[in-house]
């Protein structure tokens, strides 16, 4: 009975290091009793002492293999299970269970690998939303980028590397406080920031947002030209205004010059001459001042109905050439690359250049001489085109893009209005300035997108 004792002893001893085997702890409670019945059967059988000795060493060789076979299935169940959690850990979904004889463990198996079905496909739409969203800040005009909680840039659209990471493709370890324009972008607050740099210039609209990536917060920022917004909702505004104008007097010009033409057929009959004349000079009044609002409202259509550009690669300097010899009467002097090529649409552009050059040559009329200076230069992401007169300057610069503001005695208040529409649309900017000894002379600044920096959508 000792003997049984220790043997079980063993067993259970050994038994300890499966705890929470449920299989494992089966195979003992079967394969213990048994042993225990038939060593009892054979003490009271009487049966040699030999043989039974020789029985139990074959009945404890055939547990110990019972229990080693019941472990090694266990391992092997939990080391496929291992497997397969720890390649979707890393990420790698492709893996399945096999088919096994034990029903419960396979049911966990389809469990899993229904699991790495589910999580495969929310990888592949996930991947596939992040090229979507790349793709849409890639074409965006605006400067989108972000950081972890260190400082380091994770994600930057083509505008953020060029104009504020300094024109990099490997966007891996740079500190966005490094950078000039990310050192003050990372302390601006949200709001309108003025930026004075080569990249970036101009009032842009910041946005700084925060957003958490796998559990670690992340700074966004989004840097937009406020300039451009602004002026595309007042262009807007004047398009809406000016339509509305030109339908009300066209539905008032139209009778008036109808009825006044009838009336001047009419009146050319009458007897007394001098009756005759008199009305008739009233009736040229009145068909003289519609013409003169036709006219009008027409040279205002062109602000809503102006083309978009049809843009090529052009040579700015036989562009000058070209129109100086529209103004004899002054002389128009040219420091510019004969090499440099602006991307405009050459039409629209020569408007623009014609109404600055008339404006610089009224500004002089009382002048015995006349200079234009023009030059040009690059700075960063723009071409810069500087016109500049020796005339009275403007008394009000505020208003010089206001339609229907006119210094001028016959002047409608389109050109410059016009001249700001066109570079709107070129994506480029146009300003005016007083210079010269107690603001005598004014210069235009007209700026385009470099040739490398162009994108026109």
């Amino acid at each position: 009975m000792n003997l049984f004792k220790s043997a079980r002893q063993w067993l259970l001893g050994n038994a300890k290091y499966y705890q929470g085997d449920n299989q494992l702890k089966l195979v003992l409670l079967v394969c213990i009793p048994c042993v225990a019945m038939t060593i009892s059967a054979l003490l009271l059988a009487e049966i040699s002492i030999y043989l039974i000795a020789f029985i139990i060493i074959i009945l404890t060789l055939l547990c110990s293999y019972v229990v080693v076979a019941s472990q090694l299935n266990s391992d092997y169940q939990i080391r496929t299970l291992s497997n397969l959690i720890e390649s979707m850990i890393d990420g790698d979904y492709t893996l399945r269970g096999r088919l096994q004889t034990n029903q419960a463990f396979q049911e966990l198996l389809n469990l899993i690998n229904e699991l790495a079905d589910t999580l495969s496909q929310h990888k592949i739409e996930a991947k596939e939303s992040r090229l979507l969203l790349e793709r849409i800040m890639e074409q965006m005009d605006a400067i989108v980028l972000a950081t972890d909680e260190t400082g380091l840039v994770v994600m930057a659209n083509a505008s953020a590397k060029k104009l504020v990471l300094g024109n990099v493709e490997n966007i891996e370890k740079i500190q966005l406080s490094s950078t000039l324009i990310g050192g003050e972008i990372e302390h601006a607050t949200s709001g309108i920031v003025d930026f004075s740099h080569t990249q970036l210039t101009g009032e842009h609209f910041l946005l700084k947002e925060s957003f958490l990536s796998e559990g670690k917060k992340h700074q966004l920022y989004m840097l937009t030209n406020a300039e451009r917004l602004l002026m595309e909702k007042e262009r807007k505004a004047w398009q809406s205004l000016l339509r509305v104008l030109s339908h009300e007097l066209n539905n008032s010009l139209t009778p008036i010059v109808a009825i006044s033409q009838t009336m001047q057929s009419k009146l050319q009959k009458l007897a007394d001459e001098q009756q005759q004349t008199s009305l008739l000079d009233g009736i040229g009044i009145i068909n003289e001042r519609a013409g003169s609002l036709s006219e009008f409202i027409a040279s205002y259509s062109q602000l809503a109905h102006l083309p978009k550009p049809n843009v090529s690669n052009i040579s700015l300097k036989t562009m000058l050439d070209n129109l100086a010899a529209l103004f004899p009467m002054c002389e128009v002097n040219t420091v510019i690359d004969e090499k440099l090529m602006i991307h405009v649409d050459k039409n629209q552009f020569e408007q623009v250049l014609i109404n600055i050059f008339k404006n610089a040559v009224e500004a002089m009329e009382l002048q015995s001489e006349k200079v234009i200076q023009v030059n040009s230069y690059q700075e960063g992401a723009w071409q810069h085109i500087i016109i500049e007169d020796q005339g009275a300057g403007i008394a009000n610069l505020e208003n010089v893009f206001v339609p229907f503001y006119t210094t001028k005695n016959k002047g409608s208040g389109i050109g410059l209005t016009l001249c700001r529409q066109i570079m709107f649309n070129h994506n480029g900017l146009i300003k005016l300035k007083n210079v010269g000894v107690k603001n005598k002379g004014v210069a235009v600044t007209l700026s385009l997108p470099a040739i490398e920096y162009v994108n026109f959508s």
